[in-house]
């Protein structure tokens, strides 16, 4: 299997978790490398979406100042985690208010490690 295929493979299974509205994979530039979206578009997960774009850089600053690997943000009813791939990349969920964080958090960091050995 290809990495861009494997890293699809695992976007699109982490889609597949209940209440996840979109998962992509972001450069720390900005810039996407891979994404998956649920059925349910809406202007509210566009904004989202376009928050998450304009400010992955400053997330990742962060994650790499204080250490984190994960970061969590609550916003326009939707909920986001960053989750650290490698020194360059971004996995990056939107799910509904209404999603299990315990389980979203377990699978994206999973779906982190794997992407990694893509890359």
């Amino acid at each position: 299997m290809s990495s861009n295929q494997g890293i699809s493979s695992e976007l699109m299974d982490l889609i597949d978790l209940e209440d996840v509205e979109a998962a992509i994979l972001f450069r720390i530039d900005g810039n996407v490398v891979e994404s998956y979206f649920g059925e349910r578009y809406s202007q509210e997960l566009l904004r989202t979406i376009q928050w998450c774009k304009a400010n992955v850089e400053k997330v990742s600053l962060e994650m790499k100042t204080n250490n984190l690997n994960k970061v969590t943000y609550e916003l326009n009813d939707f909920c986001v985690m960053f989750f650290v791939v490698n020194k360059v990349s971004i996995l990056t969920a939107v799910a509904t208010e209404n999603i299990n964080l315990s389980l979203l958090s377990i699978e994206a960091k999973r779906k982190s490690q794997i992407i990694s050995s893509f890359l």
